[in-house]
């Protein structure tokens, strides 16, 4: 059915996340199994600065852009397929840095913040062993 064939592209396609690289295949199956899928017309805001921050974003389809108040510019690069956002508020249980507003119609994966923890243990492990980490929050 459905979710068995979504659990399956999503397995491929954790697989090509940069970040998710060092996983087991267990944990890619298990992860896979926890996901929501949800979609943002373009416009949508997906996370608002200075809400709690309670889950993880993977982009599966679609390109975002994060703002802050204050600042006329961009915050960091567009995010597009295999990107992921909302990951700092995990990290360090603080509000939501940036805003992330969908720019063309966006599908992103969810995983809540005790679901990432139970399965991946430490996010930050992770996080700081990326190279897109220090790519994206350097400047």
């Amino acid at each position: 059915g459905k979710s068995k064939q979504d659990s399956e592209d999503y397995q491929t396609f954790l697989k090509g996340v940069p970040i998710l690289d060092s996983l087991f295949d267990e944990q890619i199956t298990e992860l896979a199994g926890c996901l929501k899928e949800a979609e943002y017309a373009a416009g949508k805001i997906i996370i608002a600065e200075g809400d709690e921050g309670n889950s993880f974003f993977i982009i599966r389809d679609g390109e975002v852009k994060c703002t802050k108040s204050g600042k006329s510019d961009e915050v960091s690069r567009r995010l597009k397929r295999g990107d992921f956002f909302g990951e700092l508020a995990l990290l360090s249980a603080d509000k939501r840095q940036a805003s992330v507003t969908a720019v063309g119609d966006t599908t992103v994966l969810m995983i809540a913040r005790a679901e990432f923890t139970r399965l991946l243990g430490s996010l930050s492990d992770i996080i700081e062993t990326s190279t897109q980490y220090s790519q994206l929050y350097a400047q």
